[in-house]
């Protein structure tokens, strides 16, 4: 075991001293091409140096790689980070007149922004000059490739030196992976590399077109985040693939440019928002509820930096960006599943490989780890990986949702049968309350319009004869004097005061002269009209209102009719009889006054006045 952990220090040191330590001078050995071979990786035969100066023409970079004094390292690692240094590379080769078909160079990486092949012409001091890269419209490469393919120049003479010099400069991930294929040999190649693509942008526009459905049927918002999320990865990655140059903008270079670090950032934005709508409460109670909206923020940044300030800043910023999200989630997603959320545990695993994922490119773009086909293509197979297990968490969701609905509509029929029964047990008993409570009420209203009445009654009659009072005669005689002086007609008001009443009620008592008062009353309401009015307005003092229509000539009429119904005596007693005597005076309106006070003292007076010659007679 110490002998292991010894090694591997050892190893970890020479790496670091190979990536690190300024290069060495080395002799190169010409790459031998003949026909037996097909596929040459070139590794270990490809020397390169940094250049940040001047430029410098083919001639002088093969000086450079040619003297001793000057710095040249083998490659070795492909993989140059994130750096704004132009990379010359030099490639000796040697080939035989046998070497069977052509050969082609091929730069495995699509999005490096200028890759410059330049070939000797052998026996002159002439290069040939090629130009690739994603800035460039896709038309203007010599051979149309996902990559940056370059043919090499056949030659018809014998054994042949020729050396090839590559520029490559790039505002992102600098990696360049070489490779020399026969035509053969590349074609087969790409059959597979088209295959995969294919499989990986199969599988990511099923899953769009899936959670747009589920968008459009559920209208939840969270499936249009993933969707987004889906469709801008797919877009970042067919930028580092080269399906974006190839197929999509094959004649706008910037685009093609843009895509890798644009693409990603906008998946980063809805990928944020995606996992803080998935896992719902977890970032709150985690105290992180603000991570998830700062790193959506700090992704749209980037894709403004990328667009309009600096593609290499950007580039930069969306490794180290990328590299938290991803911390993050998988961390928040482990934190919910130990909350038995639902679909926490696709999530969580999901996460992880993307992360791996995430990671190795990160990692990669930025130098630390050595380009390979696994590693190259580790954000593709981890997000493939990611979205399949997202879409089952999200299933795995809309099961638990779909189970939690059941429930819900179970208690909730459950609870509503309650209701109901509670509901009719309670309206009968209100039913019964109501119809206790209407009798009650209606009782009450009965008294309450009978006490009504009688209260009216009261405030308007008389209590011992049930004449009306001075109240009542008020109110008619100011109707009649209205409606009079509005017709022009004639009403008449009659004062009547008992004779002899006081020696009555003396003599016989009060009970005797109340009998006496409440006969009076009854005759004189049969010896007038029902639409006359008889009050009694004092002791033994009545009023008779003659409401008009009524003629002059009927006074003297009216008057008689009243002395008349009261010439028969008044039985008190079985052996009590008392003769019944009244005083008469009327006026008449508008003869005899035309408000009510004149009418009353003019009748007042009649009426004295007739008392006396009453009076008279009798002596």
């Amino acid at each position: 075991m110490r002998v292991w952990r010894m090694q591997g220090w050892m190893l970890s040191i020479a790496m670091f001293l190979t990536l690190c330590l300024p290069g060495q001078s080395l002799a190169q050995t010409p790459l031998l091409l003949d026909g037996q071979q097909q596929a040459i990786e070139l590794s270990s035969a490809v020397a390169y140096f940094r250049h940040s100066g001047e430029e410098l023409s083919p001639q002088e970079a093969l000086k450079r790689f040619q003297d001793p004094t000057h710095s040249a390292t083998q490659l070795g690692e492909r993989n140059f980070g994130l750096t704004r240094d132009t990379i010359w590379l030099h490639i000796p080769l040697r080939r035989l007149s046998d070497a069977g078909e052509p050969w082609y160079l091929e730069v495995g990486h699509a999005s490096l922004d200028e890759v410059t092949l330049f070939q000797s012409v052998p026996g002159t001091t002439a290069w040939r000059e090629e130009v690739s890269g994603d800035l460039l419209p896709f038309s203007s490469r010599s051979v149309a490739h996902l990559h940056h393919v370059f043919a090499l120049a056949e030659h018809e003479a014998g054994d042949t030196s020729q050396d090839l010099l590559l520029r490559v400069r790039s505002e992102g991930t600098l990696t360049v992976p070489l490779t020399l294929w026969t035509q053969e040999a590349l074609w087969q190649r790409d059959q597979h590399r088209y295959m995969l693509l294919g499989l990986y942008y199969g599988i990511l526009l099923s899953l769009l077109i899936y959670n747009l459905f589920l968008y459009f049927a559920l209208r939840d918002t969270l499936y249009i985040t993933y969707s987004g999320y889906v469709f801008f990865l797919a877009i970042g990655q067919a930028g580092l693939s080269g399906v974006t140059g190839q197929f999509l903008f094959p004649n706008w270079g910037w685009l093609t440019h843009m895509t890798p670090t644009a693409g990603v950032s906008a998946a980063g934005i809805f990928g944020t928002l995606f996992v803080q709508r998935f896992l719902g409460s977890t970032p709150r109670r985690l105290h992180l509820g603000w991570l998830m909206p700062t790193l959506s923020v700090a992704y749209t940044l980037t894709l403004l930096t990328a667009l309009f300030v600096s593609y290499n800043v950007a580039a930069i910023a969306v490794n180290l960006i990328s590299l938290v999200f991803v911390v993050s989630a998988a961390s928040m997603g482990i934190a919910s599943l130990i909350r038995k959320e639902p679909g926490a545990r696709f999530f969580v695993v999901a996460w992880l490989f993307f992360l791996l994922g995430v990671m190795v490119i990160a990692l990669h773009n930025l130098g630390v780890l050595p380009s390979s086909f696994l590693i190259a293509n580790a954000m593709m197979i981890g997000s493939a990986v990611e979205m399949l297990l997202l879409s089952l968490a999200l299933a795995d969701r809309i099961q638990n949702l779909q189970r939690q609905k059941q429930k819900a509509q179970a208690e909730a029929i459950t609870n509503r049968q309650k209701l109901l029964e509670n509901e009719r047990i309670h309206k009968e008993e209100l039913e019964q309350r109501v119809k206790k409570r209407t009798h009650d009420l209606e009782e009450a209203n009965r008294l309450l319009h009978l006490s009504q009445k009688q209260l009216e009654h009261q405030a308007t009659h008389d209590t011992l004869t049930g004449l009306k009072n001075r109240q009542y005669l008020h109110q008619r005689a100011q109707e009649a004097l209205a409606y009079a002086e509005r017709h022009q007609q004639h009403f008449a008001l009659a004062v009547i005061d008992l004779d002899g009443f006081k020696p009555i009620n003396d003599t016989h008592g009060h009970a005797a002269g109340d009998q006496m008062l409440a006969e009076t009353a009854k005759r004189l309401c049969e010896c007038v009209r029902t639409t006359d009015t008889v009050a009694r307005i004092g002791g033994d003092e009545f009023v008779i209102l003659y409401a008009p229509p009524l003629q002059p000539d009927d006074i003297p009429l009216l008057r008689d009719r009243v002395i008349a119904c009261t010439t028969t005596p008044i039985e008190i007693d079985s052996d009590l009889s008392v003769a019944l005597s009244l005083s008469v005076g009327v006026a008449l309106y508008p003869s005899d006054g035309r408000t009510m006070d004149d009418l009353f003292t003019t009748a007042d007076n009649a009426m004295y006045q007739h008392k006396l010659a009453r009076k008279s007679q009798r002596r």
